[in-house]
């Protein structure tokens, strides 16, 4: 767990995962961990994936 947070800290995207997560009210680390790989399980999350990709963090989306 404190790797996630390490890595967090140190990521040049910090300031978008809390303008993201700002948006659709839920953590830093849960916008991060989407962007890094983790499956969207609800809609918000879906959203959240979207806005990720929109906004240049992500390249490719790919669903499970």
């Amino acid at each position: 767990m404190l790797g996630i947070f390490n890595c967090y800290f140190l990521s040049r995207n910090r300031k978008i995962y809390r303008v993201i997560a700002r948006e659709y009210d839920t953590t830093a680390i849960h916008v991060y961990r989407l962007a890094h790989g983790r499956c969207g399980r609800s809609n918000k999350d879906y959203y959240i994936i979207k806005r990720l990709k929109e906004k240049g963090v992500l390249n490719a989306t790919f669903y499970k």
